[in-house]
């Protein structure tokens, strides 16, 4: 018997035996290897989702102004000019970061959060920090809680990476410095599809000092009704807002516009409480229309407010914080006010420009006029502004824009000897004084 292929019968004999076992593990191997790629691959889709919920945005606003001798910048360490620092010629030029912005949002189905920096070369302020809870059955109601924009006009909501003119109106920079105020709101919209949809009520209570600290224990109420709605190319709205709340008094004089004995108006002192609560109370009426032609969009808003701002002797600015100081600063000046602005804003045909017209105007003391007028504070302003925008992308624009003020002539303010110091002019206002100021902004927003 030949046995010299039976070591190769028995090689091919294990091997035909034992392939199917092989493969079988080979499958199985593969079987938990695809498990576990799918495992991970359902981890990282969780957190994709996750990420996906967190969204960071911002801009930066590069700012070169030139300014008339009387004006103020909005860059720059001095924003004011000086003759030994900026010549003798009158005019003056500054350079810096107008905002530097940056903007964390966390958003879930029926919650979000946000969080908002401004960084410039002054240093780090907060400037959003709230949340927002909404009912999620009707979708019709929400509460946000924190530092957020204040619910009163359109000019506040209106983004400043929007806005085709360089800053807000100086009657919402007076009134609502820092636009943004620490405080609870509700908002009650119309739902989706319905017949009112476009309809919004939103109200709240607020500390009433912009972004800093309270102490005093008091909270103001604003409120706003809104409307808005888009009809084919046509987009259109109103609104009506409310401000009510109070500044204390830390004199026990307030001062009131009255009639004197020679049938004159002028500012008479009365004896009051200390620390009482002098009224602060704002109402205002805000129109918006556009249109999309072959030209572009042209878009038009306006507004009005008028109320009773208490303000101090030299200015007539709201209060910027809630430390009562005592005697200090008291706001014991109650002035009676009103101003509008408008906007018109034209892009132009198939180009990347803009062309933008703003008109505002502020009285901030209706009960004085002509030669009652002895106070700068009290003096009717009239800006003038245009200007032009270019979007050479969604995120780089470039922004030049010049405005000039012009105060009323009609005063018996009284005419300075000599110039202030600093200056080569005396600050003449029975003429109209040198406040023009010229500004030329690139941004980059992300």
């Amino acid at each position: 018997m030949n046995f010299k292929f039976l070591p190769f019968c028995l090689s091919a004999f294990l091997l035909f035996c034992f392939q199917p076992l092989s493969a079988q593990t080979d499958t199985i191997s593969l079987r938990v290897e695809l498990s576990q790629i799918k495992e991970d691959v359902d981890k990282n889709l969780i957190q994709i989702k996750k990420l996906q919920k967190l969204k960071i945005s911002g801009y930066i606003q590069g700012q070169f102004e030139v300014g008339q001798e009387f004006t103020t910048t909005k860059v720059g360490k001095s924003t004011s000019y000086h003759k030994d620092r900026d010549g003798k010629s009158g005019d003056f030029f500054r350079f810096g970061i107008r905002r530097g912005r940056i903007k964390i949002s966390y958003e879930e189905n029926w919650y979000n959060a946000t969080f908002q920096l401004d960084l410039t070369e002054k240093g780090i302020i907060i400037k959003d920090l709230y949340f927002k809870v909404a009912e999620s059955r009707f979708k019709v109601a929400s509460l946000t809680v924190g530092i957020f924009n204040r619910p009163f006009g359109d000019e506040i909501s209106y983004s400043s990476s929007r806005r085709e003119s360089p800053e807000r109106t100086v009657l919402f920079q007076k009134l609502f410095p820092d636009e943004r105020d620490l405080g609870a709101m509700i908002t009650l919209a119309s739902p989706k599809g319905s017949k009112p949809d476009g309809l919004k009520l939103e109200a709240g209570t607020f500390c009433g000092n912009g972004i800093t600290l309270p102490d005093n224990g008091k909270m103001d109420f604003i409120g706003q009704l809104k409307y808005n709605k888009k009809w084919k190319n046509y987009t259109f709205g109103i609104g009506a807002s409310m401000y009510y709340g109070t500044v204390r008094n830390t004199d026990s004089v307030i001062y009131e516009v009255k009639r004197v004995a020679s049938q004159e108006k002028k500012w008479v002192g009365e004896n009051v409480p200390n620390f009482q609560k002098n009224i602060r109370q704002y109402y205002g009426l805000d129109a918006n229309f556009s249109v999309q032609t072959s030209w572009g969009i042209t878009n038009l808003r306006s507004e009005v407010l008028f109320g009773t701002q208490p303000s101090t002797e030299n200015d007539f600015s709201s209060p910027k914080s809630g430390f009562m100081q005592f005697g200090d600063t008291p706001f014991n000046y109650l002035r009676k006010f009103w101003g509008l602005h408008t906007y018109f804003v034209q892009d132009i045909y198939k180009t990347p420009l803009t062309f933008v017209l703003k008109y505002a105007f502020l009285n901030p003391n209706t009960q004085l006029n002509g030669s009652n007028i002895t106070n700068m504070v009290d003096l009717p302003y009239h800006y003038f502004g245009a200007g032009f925008l270019v979007k050479f992308t969604s995120y780089l624009h470039l922004l030049c824009f010049y405005e000039l003020p012009f105060n009323s002539t009609k005063n018996a303010i009284p005419v300075p000897e000599k110039p202030s110091s600093g200056k080569i002019h005396v600050a003449n206002y029975q003429r109209h004084v040198e406040e023009g100021v010229f500004t030329c902004r690139m941004q980059f927003k992300f």
